[in-house]
């Protein structure tokens, strides 16, 4: 259903890491995701993806492009095959990277999946889609992608986001904004506005993100049971009521009732290669 496959050394400041997902809905819907913290872009195979949205009391859904670029996400979603077998390669992006791509401020993107025919002149997509079109393996896939890419020739420079990327990352989350900008010996102002260009989202909002990324994934990989108001507030929750309201937004119920197992692609996701915890773990 899910395979991760490793990023060429000269793309691997603007890639975290190639995938490609496959569904059969005979075997059942697909449930809940959370944010991953990245961006992504989407290169549909066979069939159609639909993609459904859960903001408070409120559901939005739509069939993916064939190709798409999305921006953060900053409430939980579910995939489902539409009308048969639905297969994707996908790019799972560093933040900033669509910016980087499209020259287009990225809050245009959060949440927002955009067919890349709106992005990007036919001269820069069409050889590579025509390309994937006849792809038959991963590998011939993916080399599409990795060739995509490439043609861009993005360097790989330091810069104040990306900077205040790494600490986030380092931090796990565990640091304030206030922190944040102490570090990079910046004006709250001036990170905010660059989160937005770069991020589509704030930078308290990603902290948030990366905190609870990481508290998930480790009560998932748990053998043992573990105390949640501990760990939580290891992780610089106030309380497990604290934590129990984070939750509660992206899974609509709290943790005491949340049970793993049933949300089978969260499980395969998590265990295999945890795909929440990729950009603390590789070099940007």
């Amino acid at each position: 259903m899910y395979t991760q496959f490793e990023v060429p050394r000269d793309l691997q400041h603007i890639v975290c890491f190639f995938y490609r997902m496959e569904h059969d809905p005979k075997d059942g819907a697909l449930q809940t995701l959370l944010p991953s913290g990245t961006e992504i872009c989407g290169w549909q195979y066979t069939g159609k993806w639909k993609l459904d949205f859960h903001d408070k009391n409120t559901e939005f859904g739509q069939i993916l492009p064939d190709y798409y670029l999305v921006g953060q996400q900053t409430v939980s979603y579910k995939l489902s095959a539409h009308d048969g077998i639905a297969g994707i390669m996908g790019a799972a992006l560093w933040p900033g990277t669509i910016f980087d791509l499209t020259g287009k401020a990225a809050h245009y993107f959060t949440n927002n999946p955009v067919d890349l025919h709106d992005v990007f002149e036919e001269k820069v997509i069409k050889k590579h889609m025509l390309d994937f079109g006849i792809a038959t393996t991963d590998q011939q896939r993916l080399n599409v992608l990795i060739n995509f890419f490439r043609q861009f020739g993005i360097e790989n420079k330091n810069n104040v986001f990306r900077i205040a990327m790494q600490h986030i990352y380092n931090f796990k989350g565990c640091i304030s904004v206030k922190e944040l900008t102490g570090k990079l010996r910046i004006n709250e102002r001036y990170l905010q506005r660059q989160f937005r260009q770069r991020a589509g989202i704030s930078p308290l909002t990603y902290l948030q993100i990366i905190r609870f990324n990481n508290v998930f994934t480790q009560l998932s990989l748990s053998i043992e049971k573990v105390q949640i108001e501990p760990l939580a507030m290891s992780f610089k929750y106030y309380d497990v009521t604290h934590f129990n309201k984070a939750h509660k937004k992206y899974f609509g119920i709290a943790p005491s009732r949340f049970i793993l197992d049933k949300l089978v692609l969260l499980r395969e996701l998590i265990e295999q290669e945890p795909y929440l915890l990729q950009m603390q773990k590789k070099d940007h």
